[in-house]
């Protein structure tokens, strides 16, 4: 790694000196910053929807469990399935708050040779989008797919891969509530030169 300010940076170039804490360190030698950001707010709507069914499917699994409990002859016996009910419910709304602070704790980068994302709580889950569109992630490699963009022409997200490596809440090459997220993906599309398509499906 090597923070020192890149030779002959291109017009509109951000100084390394400008950057957003955590992305200064991350910065490599010749290459030039066009375009910074930073998560914000809570994105459910970008939550895994993989992760999304297998918690369904454990929560019918133990309604079932419960309802076959109460339903016991022993009502005296009650006590313990309003304690397990009492568990899950706090575990999983434990686990949705904390993970959706997810977005606001991304920090982004465009270079001219990639797009970075740092997560300034977990490095381990950064990612980076090299030119051409291969994306990588938690020691994996993901080949090119198409740049999905979601929300509003203002603000949206922007899913620059398909998710790889250990299944989170929130899977990896997503930029979360872009400002003007069509115009940063025409961006990063260019500059990457990237041959996939973008697909709209904003608002």
């Amino acid at each position: 790694m090597a923070d020192a300010t890149p030779q002959n940076a291109p017009p509109g170039a951000i100084p390394v000196e400008q950057l957003i804490t955590g992305l200064r360190t991350e910065m490599h030698k010749n290459e030039h910053v066009l375009w910074q950001g930073r998560g914000s707010g809570r994105a459910f709507n970008a939550f895994n929807r993989g992760l999304l069914l297998r918690f369904g499917l454990i929560i019918i699994g133990f309604a079932l469990v419960l309802w076959w409990m109460l339903d016991n002859p022993n009502p005296s016996n009650n006590w313990l399935a309003w304690i397990l009910v009492l568990i899950l419910v706090g575990r999983f709304a434990l686990f949705f708050w904390q993970s959706s602070a997810t977005p606001k704790r991304q920090v982004a980068m465009l270079t001219t040779r990639r797009l970075l994302s740092v997560d300034i709580v977990r490095p381990e889950t950064n990612w980076t989008i090299a030119i051409g569109g291969e994306g990588h992630a938690e020691g994996q490699y993901a080949d090119p797919h198409p740049i999905v963009v979601t929300g509003t022409k203002e603000r949206g997200h922007i899913k620059l891969n398909r998710s790889i490596g250990k299944v989170r809440a929130y899977p990896p090459f997503i930029l979360f509530n872009a400002a003007r997220p069509l115009e940063l993906a025409k961006l990063i599309k260019s500059t990457l030169k990237i041959d996939q398509p973008i697909e709209d499906r904003t608002k």
